[in-house]
């Protein structure tokens, strides 16, 4: 803490002397890097009053506290295009406002009809011909750069008289001043953690004014160069908050383990009590357990009365203490209480607390002495408010992260809302805190704002910032530096500060590569086999952990499995944190009343700075519903895994990857289905097995019908007690195996239904019409498929859709070389042609129709490989009508899955619709497959249509619009049906790899590009 005060002095010197020459230009501060503030409070922790003890193991207890106030709500709001247009004077209490708006705060005033939201990525907005600006670091554009005038009134409680009154404004972007009752405060940049000034002198009896005039650029956007919408505004919570004239100003606690056992608990607690006191008074904390039992007590007499005291506690120790981990979140509650002479508490403050170590240790990441997999996300704040994120979203966010096996999230790329600390506290999520710095669109090269020394005072503020803030969290277990932003002078001291302050906790930074400033070696989107190599050197003393990964953007998470045979089987290769958890997209309602998800350039004039959708990136959309690659995520990020060692006894391994939980805690529940659905074994076990270890369990033999052609072991976890956030209805892991039954037994198939007849074009090839007793089923001829509209994947992979379109693959035509027909059969020999006329293979094509009215379509494709460089799939496509929208099948489900993303995927019997087949990413592209499939069937609501199989398991999708339609659509409002449905049916059909940032789809999930032949059999079904 005396570190830290001295360090805060020295820093604070700097700034003055700096920021001193800096006024002698004639330019505002919003134009300077070393104007980071001014009278701002030093940087703390959080000293939130309390009004009960009780109320501090709540998350937001301290807005029930009769000291605390909040300014949220309707602002009066002005806004202006130019500085100089702004009312200069507005915040002078006789100022008229009538004439003004009203705001919501917080919330991001682009969001509320001011304004343009911009979306870019690794660019700066304002460096474009639009704002006749190039950048030039400090400086931003002046004329063009908007100013968003706020006030509203107060009123401060009575009995707030003679205390202490501090103003806390959580979060404004991107600078501001701050007036209250016409005195400046002072200002502002740096967006993502409080600032707060001392009021008590300025404040008047009856009404207040306080008034805040934002700037939507100032030097300050230089390091916040984040992929994310560019917003503006109050986007975090505005409050007044009162302490008595001394208080306790910042209080650092240090609750760790023995470092031999990791079964003691190590406790250190120092404050910092400021203000004047009359008389004599005392500093007293009391920890508590979860039960309310008090474990730890003292107290000290504060002996100086001067302005300023700080206190260290003697350290104290804990046999057995109960340790915090993200798998079990024990916390104990400190409350801290300041008494005068009489013992009257005057002020009562706290946290929660977690006693745990967070360490490298023999080159691996450890939690209280384990080894750890991370199993992580990066998280955007978002919302249909902007940046803006209520306490329930965070809450919503936090269970589906726990619900699907997610254990560390990074806040990607700033401090968060202090509330999702606290959540992250009490129910178990690791976390990565970051610096607000990310300069990317200076590069990484000379120009990097990470070499440049006239910049380590605004790096150093929000390193500084961050860490005083929330240095107090368990759930922090590693600070990083920032996010791409360079590697340099001020990234080495800002690291070296941390590292002064506190040994503890790993720092990390991953533009700092192998260089010293950084504890992990943490990369972005390196491929498995990098991973490899890494990992196989000598000598190596940093652990590998991805801080992104899985590009999650759009129909995406392909190749997850492969990374993680690498993570579970390479000690110092310890996972990653996907890229990312949420869409950054607005939900919008066009003309027509049709809803859609709107990304970058959707807003303001043609030419606005943009990066499309690329804001697109989440493990669940905008509105928090969950992806298909979500559930992929769950299951391999799952904690319990199995493998069958014996068939004939259905004994299987089962290897527990919790790191502090035995396997007693969950519950086994396992079935064997045959291929109707029907139950032909299950039970349930109680498992003993500690963490890391594996365990053999024999279920008993299961003796198979001679009538089940296969059947399913299905395994399935779930917790015998539930916790907040995790049901014990809720599945937590599941394996399933194929068992093989009699394969001489005929696979389910339907009975004839009635005449079948079919034609094959003779120009074409293609099967132009089948029908039953008559009627119509196909509203399109079936044809040789090789396309699909491209995934945001496809579109960026080396082997994706540009090799497809340049082939002509999405535009095919056939041509008849020879046809052959005879009364149940038809021999087709034809040209697959582009839109050129250029021969991109040959297909042969044998129709045969059988005494049961099964229609088998035998396909042979040779591809010109001079031309086809890269197939999207290989299979049959063709159209119904859109009355046929009833779906049955043998595959895995019951989502969408793909070859390189379909281990959530349990085979089984399902039903569905056309409509629940198709997913909505934000960009339309292609959805919808199964894979693994036995049979399928597409009905009407009256049960007539087509059974669909074939001689091996194969691929399928359905979906409610035409290929040409999906591949054309940039927003889900553009998607029109017309009357029709697409089928594909797939031999092959290549992964989805994460190619928008990382590796493409690996060569094993590629479509062979050789001559290969396929078979599916159709019966019209009634």
């Amino acid at each position: 803490m005396k570190l830290k005060k001295r360090t805060f002095l020295i820093l604070m010197a700097a700034l003055t002397a700096t920021f001193a020459s800096a006024q002698k230009q004639p330019l505002p501060e919003w134009q300077s890097q070393y104007a980071v503030g001014l009278n701002k409070l030093a940087p703390h922790t959080y000293v939130w009053p309390y009004a009960d003890a009780s109320d501090i193991g709540k998350p937001g207890g301290y807005e029930q506290s009769p000291y605390y106030m909040s300014l949220n709500g309707k602002w009066k709001f002005n806004w202006v295009k130019n500085p100089d247009n702004r009312p200069k004077d507005f915040y002078q209490p006789s100022y008229y406002t009538g004439g003004w708006a009203d705001i919501n705060v917080p919330g991001n005033w682009e969001r509320q009809g001011y304004g343009t939201a911009i979306y870019v990525n690794e660019t700066y907005e304002f460096d474009d011909k639009m704002f006749n600006f190039k950048k030039n670091p400090p400086l931003v554009p002046f004329a063009e750069n908007e100013v968003g005038s706020y006030r509203r009134t107060f009123k401060v409680p009575a009995d707030w008289k003679g205390r202490r009154v501090v103003l806390c404004c959580e979060g404004v972007i991107s600078f501001y001043y701050v007036w209250v009752n016409g005195k400046l405060l002072g200002y502002n940049q740096g967006s993502k953690t409080a600032a707060e000034w001392d009021i008590t002198d300025v404040l008047s009896e009856g009404e207040n004014v306080v008034a805040l005039e934002v700037y939507r650029w100032s030097s300050g956007a230089y390091l916040e160069c984040q992929d994310m919408w560019r917003l503006s505004g109050i986007e975090r919570d505005v409050y007044l908050y009162s302490t008595p004239k001394q208080y306790i100003a910042d209080y650092k606690v240090s609750a760790s383990l023995d470092k031999e056992k990791y079964k003691e608990g190590i406790f250190n607690l120092e404050v910092t009590v400021e203000g004047p006191s009359a008389t004599a008074s005392s500093i007293a904390y009391t920890l508590k357990d979860a039960s309310g039992k008090a474990v730890l007590q003292d107290a000290i007499n504060i002996k100086s009365r001067g302005l300023s005291n700080f206190i260290a506690f003697d350290e104290k120790k804990i046999a057995e203490v109960k340790a915090w981990n993200a798998e079990h979140p024990n916390l104990y509650t400190l409350v801290l209480e300041l008494k005068d002479a009489q013992g009257k508490v005057t002020e009562l403050t706290g946290c929660e607390v977690g006693f745990r170590t967070s360490e490298i240790k023999d080159g691996r990441f450890c939690i209280n002495g384990v080894p750890v997999l991370v199993k992580g996300t990066n998280r955007h704040e978002h919302s249909q408010l902007g940046r803006t994120v209520s306490k329930e979203l965070m809450e919503q966010d936090i269970r589906l992260m726990k619900q699907h096996n997610i254990n560390m999230v990074r806040n990607s790329h700033y401090p968060t809302h202090p509330y999702w600390y606290q959540l992250c506290d009490r129910y178990g999520l690791y976390m990565i805190d970051e610096a607000n710095i990310e300069s990317h669109g200076m590069g990484y090269g000379p120009a990097s704002l990470a070499k440049d020394s006239t910049w380590l005072t605004a790096h150093m503020d929000r390193t500084h910032r961050m860490y005083e803030r929330s240095k107090n969290h368990p759930a922090i277990v590693i600070w990083s530096l920032g996010n791409e932003a360079g590697n340099g002078i001020n990234f080495e001291r800002t690291y070296d500060w941390l590292k002064s302050v506190e040994k503890g906790r790993p720092v990390q930074y991953e533009r700092a590569e192998l260089n010293y400033n950084t504890d992990i070696y943490c990369r972005m989107y390196r491929s498995v086999d990098e991973i490899k190599a890494y990992v196989g050197k000598k000598d190596i003393y940093r652990p590998f952990i991805l801080c992104e990964y899985l590009h999650a953007m759009g129909n995406s998470c392909g190749g997850m499995k492969e990374y993680w045979d690498v993570f579970e089987n390479e000690p110092m290769a310890q996972g990653g944190c996907i890229w990312d958890w949420v869409d950054q997209n607005f939900r919008e309602i066009d003309k027509n009343g049709k809803w859609y998800w709107t990304c970058g350039g959707d807003y303001g004039p043609e030419g606005i700075p943009s990066f499309g959708n690329f804001c697109g990136n989440g493990l669940v959309n905008a509105v928090r519903e969950p992806h298909p690659h979500l559930l992929e995520v769950k299951k391999i990020y799952q904690n319990i895994k199995a493998t069958l060692s014996d068939r004939k006894n259905l004994k299987v391994c089962i290897k527990n990857w919790y790191d502090f939980s035995n396997l007693n805690e969950y519950i086994l529940r396992w079935n064997v289905k045959g291929e109707d659905g029907t139950v032909l074994a299950e039970g349930t076990k109680e498992v003993d097995c500690e963490p890391h270890a594996t365990v053999d369990v024999t279920l008993g033999a299961v003796k198979l019908p001679n009538t089940v052609r296969e059947a399913y072991l299905n395994l399935s976890w779930s917790r015998k007690e539930a916790t907040p956030l995790v049901d014990t209805d809720w599945e937590v892991a599941y394996d399933q195996f194929v068992l093989a039954g009699n394969k001489n037994t005929t696979a389910y198939r339907p009975q004839k239904a009635g005449e079948t007849a079919f034609v094959v074009d003779k120009n074409t090839g293609a099967l132009s019409s089948l029908t039953l007793d008559g009627k119509e089923l196909l509203a399109a001829p079936i044809t040789l498929s090789l396309f699909r509209p491209a995934t945001d994947n496809d579109n960026r992979d080396r082997n994706g859709a540009r090799l497809w379109r340049k082939a002509g693959l999405n535009n095919l035509t056939q041509k008849v070389v020879s046809l052959k027909e005879e009364k149940t059969s038809a021999t087709v020999r034809a040209e697959i042609l582009n839109g050129k006329g250029q021969k991109v293979g040959m297909a042969d094509f044998v129709y045969a129709l059988d005494k049961n009215g099964a229609l088998k379509v035998r396909t042979t494709f040779q591809p010109d490989t001079a031309i086809v460089k890269s197939m999207a799939r290989l299979g049959l496509t063709f159209r119904m009508a859109d009355a046929y929208n009833q779906v049955s099948y043998l595959g895995r489900g019951d989502h969408e899955t793909y070859i390189d993303r379909n281990q959530s995927g349990r085979i089984g019997l399902y039903d569905t619709t056309v409509e629940r087949m198709f997913h909505y990413y934000a960009t339309p592209q292609s959805t919808a497959n199964r894979t693994d499939v036995r049979w399928a069937k597409l009905t009407d609501q009256a049960g007539e249509g087509v059974f669909m199989e074939s001689n091996r398991p194969f691929q399928f999708s359905i979906i409610p619009f035409s290929d040409v339609l999906l591949e054309k659509a940039h927003h889900i409002n553009e998607l029109e049906r017309d009357g029709m449905i697409t089928i594909h049916l797939d031999a092959e059909q290549a992964g989805v790899g994460t190619a928008t940032c990382g590796p493409g789809v690996l060569p094993q999930y590629l479509v062979s590009v050789k001559k290969q032949s396929f078979e599916f059999t159709l019966y019209p079904v009634k």
